[in-house]
């Protein structure tokens, strides 16, 4: 008895690639994630800076350092009085 096993042939059905995460291990999946969230937080500070580029002076405070200076040029020095 000489039985062949045969195969008819099948059309495969069409495929619109790999499913997302497929062929990826837990190592991978996780490096991918890592990046994923740095570019995230790339794309924050990105925005941020543009924001400050465009309105520099909106996160200023309203006061300036010349305030604290009056003691100094009336020359009021507390360890000078020794």
């Amino acid at each position: 008895m000489n039985a062949a096993w045969t195969l008819s042939p099948e059309p495969l059905p069409p495929s619109t690639g790999p499913p997302v995460g497929a062929g990826l291990d837990v190592e991978q999946r996780t490096v991918f994630a890592f990046v994923l969230c740095l570019l995230v937080v790339l794309v924050l500070l990105m925005v941020r800076c543009v924001r400050i580029l465009l309105d520099p002076y909106s996160r200023m405070p309203a006061s300036s350092w010349t305030d604290h200076k009056e003691a100094l040029e009336r020359g009021q020095f507390d360890y000078a009085l020794v």
